[in-house]
């Protein structure tokens, strides 16, 4: 039999330098009218393998002993240049090991000489099987990278239309899909010299279809934008394409919906309106860190006829942020036990990419995260200096009994937020906010659940800083009042500490509210 696989087209490759043991084994499925072709060794088999280009052999049949190239080696090779082709180990050499190390490199079967043709017939079919189940699977993963890749197209493309605007403008995205093409997206387009339309959007499902229908709403928004279409005309126009077409080719079939969050930026007015259906709330702070958490999701595109909510209105900071995500990444934070905007920051501030095998392990919903901030062009100020929030809850004045509860949430978000502390400087930084917090429910609230106490822990984008604020409905007091000399209460023991572990310390609002600055490690560990 000729050994050229152009003439021959053979399905099986067989390497063995043994001359009599490799003939017997052609011989044997020549007689099943298998086409098959043969190497000596290793070295050869690897030629006879480029010969056939992008054809790969369905199985290999290779011996482990042999010169210049034995059998594991091949393995190894076959699993990276050619990972569709079964391999079947074949050795007069019973050992444990052997087949141990030939079943751990991938080896799908493994055959003691002399030869029997029923169990190498068996082999040969279990060997089939496994390959075409590789090359579904790698057809599959390369529909996928298809996909994937035109998502990063189109959202390449709307990011750089966002420098169009009279603010220094600087937007973040992060992905991390469950599959190669996830069927979140972040879209935005240029509407005019100072106006941005920025959407975030979750397909529901994990599939190439979610990751198709991706790609095609994005061209829906960008078309549309173009045609000065507002954003409940693109709602309304897709939630139309879902129902009407999408969803109506199977009845039996789950149907597919869309969680969408449009927001209009207009930089020249200071104002950002918001259409959110069926998404998280979206975050808006001031330079400050103050917070808004605006327009919490209605339904999403795709289950009604009628968009539910209605367009929310704010106005915005001279200088700030807004901050995006999908469900998945609200759902993976409640899994952390913390909250979501502390996940958000911790993806945003790390490199893309990074996380996915460590503190997004375990997802089980594509996340996706962005963030949009912005200075006037002739600030000062970079933008990294504007404070994102990581933490901001408010606790009834009667919370004192649950302090190292309400502690033990605050260590996760700042473990979260920022593994390069120390676990003295966390200490630090968690007593003097447990000591600030019960001065506040204690002094400020008199225990009063009709009183609240707030929280809120920020970081600048650089991370040089961690800020403390906390603020309660008390009467307040004047800071800067002579202690009495008598102090029971021990509140000058407690300011003095917390004065002594930070940067910056300051009480304002009439003594209602202590801010607290403390320095962070200059080259995170992330």
């Amino acid at each position: 039999m000729s050994n050229n696989p152009a003439i021959s087209a053979p399905d099986i490759l067989v390497v063995d330098d043994d001359p009599m043991s490799r003939d017997m084994l052609v011989f044997m499925f020549q007689s099943a009218d298998i086409r098959v072709v043969s190497a000596c060794d290793g070295l050869d088999a690897i030629e006879r393998i480029k010969e056939r280009g992008t054809t790969p052999f369905e199985a290999i049949f290779t011996d482990v002993q042999m010169p210049r190239m034995g059998g594991l080696e091949l393995l190894e090779w076959i699993n990276v240049n050619a990972p569709t082709t079964a391999t079947v180990i074949m050795t007069a050499n019973q050992e444990r090991e052997l087949v141990s190390a030939s079943l751990r490199g991938g080896a799908v079967e493994f055959l003691d000489k002399p030869f029997d043709l029923r169990a190498i017939l068996r082999a040969l079919r279990q060997a089939r099987e496994i390959h075409r189940n590789r090359t579904q699977q790698l057809a599959a993963t390369h529909r996928l990278l298809d996909i994937a890749d035109i998502n990063q197209r189109l959202t390449r493309t709307a990011l750089n239309a966002a420098v169009c605007t009279s603010a220094k403008i600087n937007l973040v995205t992060r992905f991390y899909p469950i599959n190669e093409a996830g069927g979140d997206l972040v879209k935005t387009t240029a509407l005019d010299y100072d106006r941005i339309l920025l959407v975030l959007g979750d397909v529901s499902g994990h599939g190439l279809k979610e990751g198709f229908l991706s790609a095609y709403f994005q061209g829906i928004i960008e078309g549309m934008a173009n045609q000065a279409a507002t954003c409940r005309g693109i709602a309304e126009s897709f939630n139309r394409f879902l129902l009407n077409q999408w969803n109506d080719t199977d009845p039996f079939a789950v149907s597919t919906s869309l969680s969408a969050t449009f927001l209009e930026v207009d930089f020249g007015a200071r104002r950002v309106s918001i259409l959110n259906c069926g998404g998280p709330a979206v975050i808006l702070s001031d330079r400050r860190g103050n917070i808004e958490q605006l327009a919490p999701g209605g339904a999403p595109l795709g289950w009604f006829p009628e968009i539910e909510p209605h367009k929310i209105t704010a106005n915005l900071d001279v200088a700030g942020l807004i901050v995006l995500f999908s469900d998945g990444l609200e759902a993976h934070a409640e899994r952390l036990q913390v909250p979501p905007m502390a996940l958000a920051y911790r993806i945003l501030q790390s490199p893309a990419n990074t996380l996915a095998s460590t503190l997004l392990k375990g997802a089980d919903d594509d996340i996706v995260v962005c963030r949009l901030d912005w200075n006037p062009p002739n600030e000062a100020t970079p933008l990294g200096e504007i404070w994102m929030p990581i933490f901001n809850e408010t606790c009834p004045g009667d919370s004192a009994p649950r302090i190292d509860a309400i502690q033990d949430l605050w260590a996760r978000t700042l473990t979260i937020t920022l593994p390069q502390l120390g676990e003295d400087t966390r200490h630090d930084v968690l007593l003097c906010i447990r000591e600030a917090t019960l001065n506040a429910l204690d002094h400020g609230c008199d225990n009063d659940a009709a009183k609240t106490t707030r929280v809120e822990l920020l970081v600048n984008s650089t991370a040089a800083f961690l800020h403390a604020r906390i603020t309660d409905d008390g009467r307040g007091f004047d800071p800067n009042a002579p202690r009495p000399p008598v102090d029971p209460e021990h509140i000058s023991l407690g300011i003095q500490v917390m004065r002594s572990l930070t940067h910056a310390l300051r009480h304002s609002d009439d003594g209602r509210t202590l801010e607290m600055t403390f320095c962070l490690p200059v080259t995170p560990t992330l």
